[in-house]
């Protein structure tokens, strides 16, 4: 599915740390390298990693806004519109998790176009 309703939530246990979001963020930028032998027997896949995009910083501010900024030197977040939505939308969710992010925004603003 291109679209939010095709996430599937998996839970996992990460070491406690004073940056849980940038933290949780970059763990999801890590990929299948991450999923269980048991979620990919269910079906559950990612489009991470990516060939140099990294997590570069995150900065959430008073009104729940979170600025999350990214290295895509090899323009791997581009593609098409399916794709590009699905990477969207797993670090949008991925964030979201947290009750203080509110919204989130990418920068560059670039990133993630069809």
């Amino acid at each position: 599915k291109c679209s939010r309703d095709g996430l599937v939530a998996i839970e996992k246990n990460l070491p406690v740390s004073k940056t849980p979001i940038k933290d949780t963020i970059s763990w999801l930028l890590q990929g299948k390298e991450n999923l269980t032998p048991s979620e990919i027997q269910q079906g559950i896949t990612t489009e991470y990693p990516l060939e140099g995009f990294s997590l570069i910083g995150a900065s959430l501010d008073k009104n729940g806004i979170l600025v999350l900024s990214f290295a895509d030197p090899l323009n791997k977040t581009s593609g098409g519109s399916c794709r590009s939505s699905l990477l969207w939308f797993q670090i949008e969710a991925t964030a979201k998790q947290f009750p203080e992010v509110k919204e989130v925004e990418f920068r560059p603003p670039e990133l993630f176009q069809p």
